[in-house]
Parts: structure tokens; C-alpha cells; sequence
């Protein structure tokens, strides 16, 4: 009898010892992107929100060079206009349209790139910094200095992530290749020239501002970052993983996961490579992971770190990454096969089905009558594919491919300039749309002039 008590006693200092003991494990998610360049596309996009939707304890950041044209959308046209102000020597605020596209689709911050400064002058950055902090989104760039020595922009944030045991202080740690120049240069008289250097404060229009080495001013930030109570610390880098060449040792992200402690994963960009996990050891003994999510949005990274409660901190017991690919339609081929195709037809040809000349897979087109706004176009089309600019003007040729109720194909250009006219009948328009399906009504007249190369297709509309 007295062996059964002291047995059940046991029992219950042993549920009471492990109760008190237990211990709280967690887990958060970083998505990242990098080198974008000018567009995200409408997959990326549906797959970054959905992530965002399923789950409190993620977050989404870019490692820069976000900016760039857009193949004829609305950074195309931004780009357009600020052209123009240049010709005519003037400084016009313009908003940046990829700063609201990044809002919508949920980045908390984006780390400025190489193409930042030099597809822009200082007026301009200037400009895409505040569009970016009026949508609540965060420029990053620890390095990046004004000339009297404070931060362009913040070197880190630390997001309060949630999770069903607590929140978790993400520290999220921007960083800029220290080579942001382009090689060449030009003189006042506009001929070309070796640049003085790729360094930033060697730029025309970036002299109030420069940069310091990546890895050294890490070392300091990280502390700082650990000061303000970051339980995990990712590094989102615009510099790539190994130097090119020796004369141009930019690409720091290997002394940046050796040699600075407390980082625990590095998000890198610039070489438009895709990196799923690469790992590495620091001075402290600590593994960093190193991921690259490519270009274009043809990939992105998720990082993975569970967490223990360590007293009142939470510690990282294990991390990796991934790469989830993004696929997408091939726009660009599909275009180059559509010119391709009209371009092989035989100038003697009176009649042609665009199902048999056009070589990749469609069921149906829609020719929108311009001028006509982007809203009405992505209404018809089903969905926002990309970010396109308005047809303002009737000399806009506009027209979208469909295959099983996705673009496949868009074009969009100036029909004086691209010599290619495109007429219907007016009873085939319906709110400013006419539709084609492939191999019921798509038969044209067509009338080819190899001279100038210009092309008159004339749709046929009792087929």
C-alpha cells in the first residue's frame, strides 16, 4: 500500500516538474523577392497574398532593384514622362506606380538596389522613397549615408510578428551594393566616357550622398537591432554572392554570412540567380542560410524559423529555405511569335485565320477599341495581369489573347509608329470590345507593303 502512494506521488511531481517545464515552440515565414524590375507579375502576386491570407506570421520583403520599365505599362509611362521633364529641364513630382502595386500585394519593406539610383537622379529617389512611406512600406539601406552623416533611409525595422504563442520581433536589415554605377559615363557634351568610379558619391545628381562598406556597417546595425529586442535577424541584401571579378569586389554576401555575427538568414539579389539554401558558418559558430529568389518574379524565397521561448526571448533552434517557382506566361516569346507569324504570310495572301498564322495555344482575343481606360480592360479580360497603362488616344492598338481565361499574349503599341492597322465593323464592338475566337471568326483580309513594312488586317464579319 505505501509503495502505491509513493508511486503516485512521484507520478505527480513528475507531471507537476514537466508542466512547469514545458517548453513554447513557434514558427515564422519570410517571403522575399528581388530584382523585379519594373513589374510583378499577376501570379506572384496571387501567390504572395494567399500566403499573407493563410497565416499571421509571415512576412514579405524585396532585395531591390524594383524599378525599371515594364514592356508598355504604367512604369513605362512613368518612365515617359520623366523623360520629358528632363528634355525640358524641369523637376515634376510623378508617382511611382509600383510603390502602390507593392502596398496591395502586402510587402512590408523593399531595400533599394543598384537600379534605384541610377535609372533615377536624387530628386526623383527622393520622390520614390516617400511614395513608398505614404503606403506604409519601408526603404531600407543601412549603408546608404546623406552627406552630413545620417541615414538616407532606415537601415532596419523589427516587425512584430504574431503567432499562436506570442509575438516574435522580426529585425528585417536592408543592405546596398556598394557599386551602384554604371561603367560609362558622358561628358557635357555628351559623348561617352569611362566613369570615375561605380561608387555612389561618384554619380552625377548623388553627390550629397554615399555609401560605406555592407559587411562593416552590418557588424554595427545587428547590435543595434539585438539592442531593440530582434529575436531573428534577416539580412535582405542587394549584392550578390561572389565578387565578379577581382577589380570589383561588390558582391559581399559570403563576408557578410562569415563575418558578422547574430544575422541568421540573408536574403541576396543583383546576380539574378536562384538560390535555395546555400549554407555558411560564422565567426560565433552560428549557421547563416543564404537564399535568392532570381529575377523577374520567376521565383520567390521562403524562409522557415522555429523557435523556442527562451526565458522572455524567443531563440531560433532551426531555419531553411525554399524556392517556390512562379510560372508564368511566356508574354514575351508569345509576342515575338505573333509578329513572326504576320510578318511569314506571304505578300500575295488576301485572307488569313489568325488560329492557323499565330503559333502558340489561344481560344480567344479581345481588340479593344481605344481610347479606352485599364479598368474596362481588366474587367473584360477577368482579372489584373499586370499593371498596363490607359490607351488614351485612338492611335493605340490594343489587343489581349486568351487561352482557358488567362493572357497569354497583350499588345500594345502605337499603330503610326509599328505601321500595323487592325479594323473591325462597328456592329462587332461591344462596350469598346470585339472578340475573336480562334478558328470560328478569325478570318482577315490582309494587305502587306514589304516597302515600308506596314500590314492592314481587315476583319471579315460573315464567316
Amino acid at each position: 500500500m505505501k509503495r502505491k502512494i509513493i508511486i503516485s506521488i512521484l507520478g505527480i511531481s513528475t507531471l507537476l516538474v514537466s508542466g512547469c517545464s514545458s517548453t513554447k515552440t513557434t514558427e515564422i515565414n519570410v517571403l522575399a523577392t528581388t530584382d523585379l524590375h519594373g513589374s510583378i507579375p499577376y501570379e506572384l502576386s496571387e501567390y504572395a497574398k494567399n500566403e499573407l491570407k493563410k497565416e499571421e506570421n509571415v512576412a514579405l520583403v524585396d532585395a531591390g532593384d524594383f524599378l525599371d520599365g515594364d514592356g508598355g505599362g504604367a512604369m513605362d509611362k512613368y518612365f515617359h514622362l520623366k523623360r520629358k521633364d528632363y528634355e525640358n529641364n524641369k523637376q515634376i513630382y510623378r508617382e511611382m506606380p509600383l510603390a502602390k502595386d507593392m502596398k496591395e500585394v502586402g510587402y512590408d519593406a523593399v531595400v533599394l538596389g543598384n537600379h534605384e539610383f541610377v535609372c533615377s537622379d536624387k530628386f526623383d529617389l527622393d520622390n520614390i522613397v516617400s511614395d513608398f512611406n505614404k503606403q506604409g512600406v519601408d526603404v531600407l539601406s543601412a549603408n546608404t549615408y546623406n552627406k552630413d552623416g545620417s541615414n538616407y533611409v532606415k537601415p532596419y525595422i523589427i516587425k512584430k510578428v504574431k503567432t499562436p504563442e506570442g509575438e516574435v520581433n522580426l529585425g528585417i536589415l536592408g543592405l546596398t551594393i556598394k557599386e551602384v554605377g554604371e561603367k560609362w559615363d558622358f561628358d557635357e557634351n555628351g559623348n561617352k566616357i569611362e566613369a570615375k568610379s561605380l561608387e555612389l558619391k561618384d554619380q552625377t545628381g548623388f553627390e550629397d550622398l554615399y555609401m560605406n562598406d555592407l559587411v562593416e556597417d552590418a557588424k554595427t546595425y545587428v547590435k543595434d537591432m539585438k539592442k531593440d529586442g530582434a529575436d531573428v535577424i534577416v539580412a535582405v541584401a542587394h549584392t550578390g554572392e561572389k565578387p565578379k571579378k577581382p577589380k570589383h569586389p561588390g558582391n559581399r554576401i559570403q563576408d557578410l554570412a562569415t563575418q558578422v555575427e547574430g544575422i541568421d538568414a540573408i536574403v541576396a539579389g543583383h546576380n539574378h540567380v536562384q538560390i535555395k539554401q546555400h549554407d555558411y558558418t560564422n565567426k560565433a559558430g552560428e549557421k547563416v542560410i543564404v537564399t535568392e529568389p532570381g529575377k523577374h518574379g520567376d521565383c520567390i524565397s521562403k524562409i522557415n524559423f522555429k523557435l523556442e521561448k527562451d526565458k522572455d526571448n524567443w531563440k531560433v533552434v532551426d531555419k531553411s529555405s525554399d524556392l517556390k517557382q512562379i510560372e508564368q506566361p511566356p508574354y514575351d516569346k508569345n509576342l515575338d511569335a505573333f509578329f513572326k507569324g504576320i510578318e511569314n504570310v506571304d505578300e500575295k495572301t488576301e485572307e488569313v485565320n489568325l488560329g492557323k498564322i499565330i503559333p502558340f495555344k489561344w481560344d480567344k482575343a479581345y481588340f479593344f477599341r481605344s481610347p479606352i481606360k485599364k479598368e474596362e480592360i481588366y474587367n473584360k479580360v477577368g482579372y489584373k495581369w499586370r499593371d498596363i497603362t490607359a490607351a488614351e488616344n485612338q492611335n493605340k492598338m490594343l489587343m489581349a489573347f486568351m487561352d482557358d481565361k488567362k493572357v497569354v499574349c497583350y499588345l500594345y503599341f502605337d499603330i503610326e509608329s509599328m505601321g500595323m492597322t487592325v479594323k473591325f465593323d462597328e456592329s462587332q464592338f461591344k462596350d469598346n470590345v470585339a472578340t475573336i475566337y480562334s478558328s470560328k471568326n478569325d478570318k482577315f483580309k490582309i494587305k502587306i507593303n514589304k516597302e515600308d513594312f506596314s500590314i492592314y488586317l481587315t476583319h471579315v464579319k460573315n464567316q
